[in-house]
């Protein structure tokens, strides 16, 4: 998958477990479990939502991380270079 979520980070920045977040979000375990291990294909906006106001980030980013495949970064680094 090229998108990852980043809730294990975020766990860690603001010292929470998986549980806490849970009780305090109304999300069920077992969904922040597959979320936060990138397991699952697709993501549920209103999941996302409610996860932003939790820990109170601003910009999808903060939460989302793009992982391109290594193919692709050879490219990029490839096109860079011929266009300094």
């Amino acid at each position: 998958m090229l998108l990852r979520l980043k809730l294990k980070d975020l766990y860690a920045e603001k010292g929470l477990t998986q549980k806490r977040v849970s009780e305090e979000t109304g999300i069920r375990a077992s969904t922040l479990s597959g979320l936060a291990n990138n397991l699952r294909t697709s993501w549920d906006v209103d999941i996302l939502e409610r996860l932003m106001v939790y820990f109170e980030l601003d910009d999808i980013g903060q939460m989302v991380e793009f992982r391109p495949p290594h193919h692709v970064q050879e490219y990029i680094q490839a096109f860079n270079k011929q266009n300094e």
